[in-house]
């Protein structure tokens, strides 16, 4: 599993609930760091808190109590009763729902729970007060794992405005492979052994076989041989057991030695096997067992004494017989093995017998629902439709009484006598029973026609597109444009919204040399294939030899200032629009495109499509398929159009008062004004339809079965949410849902009969519109029960253009069989070489990630989601889904689950698409870049507009008063900072290490801190060349250092707190940072001090924005403790005298001798401020030299970065370091980019081209530039 956070509620929805296990609620809480002993109401606050975080973010949940857990808390009376408090409080006053009616986690009325359920994840410790409570809660974690129930550990977790992150543990193929194993391989026993057996051979046997089956998938300290070895010794040591006695066995020598640390996970393995086959024979009926030695099931030191004398004794020559009736029961135990090991291959000269799993009976799979072929009356009634619907004015008498007769033959009698008189054909026809479908017409074409329908599309041609004929909401697109407005435009992947983009471009290319469009994509693989459509689609020479596209990002950049039409990302336009030197070529932008403009409510980066949003004065096209509030992120659009509108008529004013020049005044009359107007156009109907299906295994067969999309909803979900706009059904599945209906209900009125519904009825040709009706009304209808051949030279063209990329070689075997892959840690031109070669028709199979899910133009016939992901949320579901039917490509598109929990397909199909909601918009970098436009901007009115958009117009505080007064003291705070540290004068003019403070404002707080260092000199102090003659020189020693250092700044991967524990041995990386050397340290910690105080008297003075009502509240049960105060009682007065101040803390921490100097400790401060200012430490730019969990565990840094640097394996990162590979190359990637940023900075500030630290960042940045590209990458760099 990766090692990395993720965020828990990504693809949450209303109707589903995660589980929290209780206990692991109770100990993560009571180890808060700030509760004191005995503050059993505070305790009860930072329960409620922790709950009432998820209550924020919309999530449900129920908490489960074991009542075997609570005999661990016996010998902890205090624990014991306040654990038994909480569950009543829990009960009595919340609404959560609370379950103590299980024993344990491995009790069948829990399995029959979860099955039913099937919870999102659980939340769960990995740690407990006792070893034994450790134990009891691993098990529970590997058992929701054996269920494909997500796991999420309670340590760690974080969160802030609108997420919260934590480690998840996904259920991995071994998981529930090892359990199923232990399942079936007990099954084959119990046939090969019908009469029974003694228990000691039926554990050895089943431990020994399911372990060698599941070994390559669990552990690799061994090979297999060796652990076959240690299985064949141990049965040796099981036949001793069956035959000697007691007597005989007490005389055992004594041998002085231990099994080797490698053999620890196997033993492991094999004690785990022995625990669950232990709990399933006693489920077992009419086996019979004989359970009389099971005391005596292994013998640890007999099975050493006999691996001594092998490995040892006989291998110096001393050979003895094991003896007949030894020799007879350890074969046939072994053997049994063998026979239940199947087509697993052990060495040696066992025989293997590979047919086991042909013995059971494989069903044969009947796709044929008619054992006519109806695919002739498909094809015949298309002929029809294609006559009677696309050339009905040429049809004559005859033609008429043929297609009756046709309709006749199929046993469409309405709809033959609705085209010519039944009195006059009856004659035509004998017994024609054997040819019809014996169905209606009307299902008929909904169950085999649907994707044949008709589609009621506009034939008027509009003038302004020339090769094809738009629909009226794309006409409604292109007025847009032709008005200069702005629009939002929320459409349906594949239904044609991108080509209002391209429109876009044509206009501005065609009226002007000057105007520039902005396509801002949110991937660099998008950026491929718009660049390429640009140059095939336009043409124009423009009149100064400029270029028509260009291309911005940060790999890579073409003719940024040179075009009329650049392709960037956003973080690249954030750049050029906040460049005080680029302001001039920002007036030139007469439109920006925003494509996938719903990644506004992203993780990584959304605060920048905000920032770029407000920022921008030219009207904007915002492209979205998956919004589920369009109308609010219209509304704040609208509001920060407003707001340039009356800049505008104010810098109009301010200009017309100055000109006094005829002239002027005519050049000034002839400028185009942009509109203010934002439109939003909807528009919900796909092209064609997208069919999910399911994968599965059964009985050894290969299934794929067709998922109805009803089937994911439930009653309760309809009731309270409805049923998502965007689940649609086919004409088929709008049939099937009919037939189901009519299946509960007999008795219901046939209103809704195919061959009665009122759009089909009599209806020859029914089109895609008609079965849209049917399947809208069969949803208000439901609601209403519920409330009652290649070319090879092309191919080797392409191909040759990653001839020496990294993974050539495996591209070109696998797209030579048609097959390639997409990902995002692939390198540029083999993800474009692939995009090609797919859209070309060559490779046609692509296994990708969520790469492709982001607009790319990759049409395909069917998507195939395999294996359950934590990155398989509601969101990319829709994106990858939308991939399959595009318009004018397919009839139909197809969408495969394999190998997903049918619960998550469930999920994905009913979850509705996330809510926008804004970010928290500051950070101290962005004041510094917006201090920095504003005083070197050529144009300061329009970068002081620009700067007061972002400042005023966050949609974060839209609308919230209250967020926008804590937002202006918040930039006051950063002004603060960046004054006192030198980065702007009391003039706020940047000055010293400003320009390299933004250029790493990525990495905040890291930025300030490696500044820090600088203005230390302790690089400087470092750095320190070998004293050589030539070229200078530094040592592998100063090269390790400056690794670590960096990776401690800018490498910052954190590792759950368990990694420490489990005292694991790594092949090659040592995993675990080292801390900063002392004097970078201290550095730290002396910038650290300073933010505390500065946040600290932040929080102090926007605690007045607090609501104190709630404040005396508790979080979620809302029990009020505010009353009058006591004010007669001398006793009160001198036991609470409040001489501390106690303002922006909690009241409730204030029980646990919380005071407000506390927080001026950031470690402590969102447990104990004022909850309703809703103000977190991720806002403070603190850098964590070491970070703690509430139990005051400690979560490590990932070394990866310094791992790297040492072994140069990206193999070892995926294996050690607990990246998966495509993470690991990126991360790598990163880290050897922003090492040659900084040796560029430097370099451009450093006057002495011979400075130590710039010669040391430059030999490092060859040194890990050669690490991962080889030595041609190194070459082209240098150059």
């Amino acid at each position: 599993n990766s090692l990395a956070k993720s965020h828990l509620l990504k693809d949450f929805i209303e109707s589903e609930f995660f589980l929290i296990d209780g206990d692991s609620l109770f100990i993560t809480c009571m180890w808060n760091k700030t509760l004191k002993k005995g503050q059993n109401l505070h305790f009860f606050y930072i329960v409620e808190q922790f709950l009432h975080n998820f209550n924020q973010k919309d999530a449900r949940y129920v908490i489960v109590f074991f009542k075997d857990i609570e005999n661990i808390f016996f010998n902890h009376p205090k624990l014991l009763s306040l654990r038994t408090a909480l569950i009543q409080h829990l009960e009595h006053n919340t609404q959560v729902p609370i379950h103590t009616e299980f024993s344990s986690c491995l009790s069948p009325e829990w399995e029959i729970f979860l099955k039913e359920s099937y919870p999102y994840f659980l939340i769960v410790s990995d740690e407990g007060i006792t070893s034994r409570q450790t134990d009891y809660l691993n098990i529970f974690i590997l058992h929701a794992l054996q269920k494909k129930i997500n796991v999420v550990l309670a340590s760690g977790q974080e969160t802030n405005m609108l997420r919260i992150f934590g480690y998840q543990v996904q259920p991995l193929y071994s998981h529930w492979k090892f359990f199923e194993q232990v399942h079936q391989t007990m099954s084959l026993l119990r046939n090969m052994w019908p009469e029974g057996a003694d228990i000691k051979s039926i554990v050895c046997s089943l431990s020994c076989s399911v372990v060698l089956k599941t070994y390559k998938n669990m552990i690799d300290a061994l090979t297999l041989e060796e652990a076959a070895d240690l299985c064949r010794m141990l049965c040796l040591s099981v036949a001793f057991l069956q035959l000697l006695p007691l007597s005989q066995r007490a005389k055992s020598r004594i041998i002085h030695c231990n099994w080797k640390k490698k053999l620890s996970p196997f033993i492991r393995m094999l004690k785990r096997c022995e625990f669950f086959i232990l709990k399933e024979i006693k489920t077992i009926s009419q086996w019979k067992v004989d359970f009389t030695f099971l005391p005596d099931l292994t013998d640890n030191l007999l099975w050493k004494n006999i691996a001594y004398y092998y490995e040892v004794e006989n291998c110096t020559g001393l050979h003895l017989e094991v003896g007949d009736g030894i020799m007879e029961k350890y074969e046939k135990m072994w053997n049994t093995i063998l026979n239940l090991s199947g087509d697993y291959d052990f060495g040696g000269s066992i025989p293997v017998r590979r047919t086991l799993q042909h013995f059971l009976t494989q069903k044969e799979i009947s796709t044929e629902e008619n054992p006519k072929d109806i695919n002739i009356a498909v094809q015949l009634m298309k002929r029809v439709h294609m006559i009677l619907g696309k050339y009905p004015q040429f049809m004559k008498e005859r033609h008429r009484k043929k297609l009756a007769k046709c309709l006749k033959y199929l046993g469409f009698d309405n709809l033959a006598e609705s085209l010519y008189s039944e009195v006059k054909i009856r004659k035509c026809f004998n017994d024609i029973s054997k040819y019809s479908v014996h169905m209606g017409a009307a299902r008929f074409q909904l169950s085999y026609m649907g994707h044949y329908l008709f589609r009621e599309e506009r034939s008027d041609p509009d003038p302004r597109v020339h090769h094809f004929i738009p629909d009226t909401w794309q006409r409604e697109l292109l007025d847009v444009v032709d008005n200069n407005e702005s629009a939002v435009i929320v459409a349906p992947t594949s239904s044609g919204k991108t080509y209002v983009s391209y429109y876009c471009m044509e206009k501005i290319l065609k009226t002007s040399d000057e105007g520039v469009v902005v396509y801002v994509s949110p991937t660099k693989a998008l950026i491929n294939q718009v660049v390429g459509t640009v140059y095939s689609v336009f043409n124009k020479r423009r009149s100064k030899g400029g270029a028509i596209c260009g291309v911005f990002t940060r790999d890579y950049r073409h003719d940024v200032m040179n075009s009329q039409i650049l392709v960037t990302v956003p973080q690249c336009l954030e750049i050029l629009l906040l460049s005080p030197h680029h302001q001039k070529w920002v007036k030139r932008i007469k439109y920006v495109i925003f494509d996938e403009v719903h990644c506004l409510g992203g993780e990584i980066g959304a605060e920048v499509w905000e920032h770029l949003l407000v920022m921008i004065r030219c009207p904007f096209l915002a492209l979205s398929a998956t919004i589920s509030n369009p109308e609010y992120l219209t509304e704040w659009l609208a509001s920060v159009k407003r707001y340039w509108q009356s800049f505008e008529s104010m810098i109009d004013k301010s200009t017309s008062s100055k000109i006094t020049l005829k002239g002027s005044k005519q050049n000034l009359s002839k400028t185009e004004k942009p509109s203010y107007r934002v439109r939003l156009v909807l528009y919900k109907e796909r092209y064609n339809d997208l069919e999910k299906y399911v994968c599965s295994l059964k009985d050894d067969d290969f299934l794929i079965s067709h998922y109805h999309p009803c089937a994911a909803l439930t009653v309760n979900h309809i009731e309270k949410y409805g049923i998502p706009s965007d689940l649609g059904f086919s004409p088929r599945e709008s049939i099937q849902l009919y037939d189901a209906m009519v299946q509960v209900w007999p008795e219901w009125p046939r209103d809704f009969e195919p061959e009665e519904f009122s759009c089909f009825k009599e209806k020859v040709v029914i089109m895609k519109t008609d079965s849209k009706k049917y399947e809208e009304e069969l949803k208000k209808e439901i609601i209403n029960w519920i409330h009652l051949d290649r070319d090879k030279v092309t191919l080797w063209k392409i191909l040759h253009r990653i001839k020496y990329g990294r993974n050539a070689s495996a591209l070109k075997a696998l797209a030579a069989q048609g097959i390639g892959y997409h990902h995002s840690s692939m390198q540029y031109k083999e993800r474009q070489v692939v995009e090609m070669l797919f859209r070309l028709g060559y490779i046609k199979v692509v296994t990708a990630t969520g790469s492709l899910a982001l607009g790319i133009n990759m049409p395909c016939k069917s998507v195939i989601f395999t294996e359950d992901s934590v990155f398989l949320d509601a969101l990319n579901f829709r994106q990858m889904s939308g991939r399959a039917g595009r318009r004018g490509e397919d009839l139909i598109g197809n969408v495969f689950f394999y190998d997903i929990p049918l619960p998550k397909v469930q999920r994905l199909l009913k979850s509705n698409v996330p809510q926008l909601r804004g970010q928290f918009p500051l950070s101290i970098s962005l004041v510094l870049r917006l201090m920095i436009l504003v005083m070197k901007a050529d144009d300061k009115e329009d970068a002081k507009a620009k700067v007061l958009s972002v400042l005023q117009h966050s949609m974060m505080s839209f609308n919230q008063p209250k967020m926008k007064h804590m937002l202006k003291v918040y930039f006051i705070f950063s002004l603060q900072f960046l004054v006192r540290e030198g980065y702007l004068d009391q003039e706020c003019i940047p000055r010293g290490f400003s320009g390299l403070a933004i250029h790493l404002h990525y990495h905040e707080p890291s930025n300030f801190v490696f500044i820090s260092f600088l203005e230390k000199g302790l690089f400087h102090k470092l750095c320190q060349p070998m004293k050589l003659k030539g070229p200078k020189v530094f040592s592998e020693n100063v090269m390790e250092t400056l690794v670590l250092v960096l990776a401690n700044l800018f490498g910052r991967r954190y590792l759950p707190s368990c990694v420490k524990r489990y005292k694991r041995t790594f092949s090659q990386s040592k995993v675990i940072l080292n801390d900063l050397p002392k004097e970078f340290a201290a550095a730290a910690e002396e910038y650290n001090h300073k933010i505390e105080n500065d946040f600290g008297s932040f929080l102090l003075i926007i605690s007045e924005l607090a609501d104190m009502k709630k404040e005396y509240q508790l979080p979620l049960s809302e029990i009020d403790f505010s009353g009058e105060e006591c004010r007669d009682s001398e006793l009160v007065s001198h036991l609470m005298p409040g001489m501390e101040n106690r303002t922006a803390v909690s009241p409730f921490a204030c029980l646990s001798e919380i005071t407000d100097q506390d927080l001026f400790n950031i470690d402590m401060v969102n447990d104990i401020v004022l909850r309703t200012i809703d103000v977190h430490d991720k806002n403070a730019p603190y850098f964590w030299l070491k970070k703690f969990d509430r139990d005051g565990s400690r979560h490590h840094l990932n070394a990866y970065a310094f791992d790297f640097y040492k072994h140069g394996s990206m193999a070892a990162l995926a294996l050690d370091n607990g990246l998966n590979k495509g993470d690991a190359f990126a991360a790598i990637k990163d880290f050897g980019l922003l090492i040659q940023a900084i040796r560029i900075s430097l370099a451009e500030l450093c006057d002495d081209e011979q400075d130590d630290v710039v010669l040391a960042f430059g030999q490092l940045s060859d040194a890990y530039c050669k690490k991962i590209w080889g030595k041609e990458k190194e070459q082209s760099h240098r150059s």
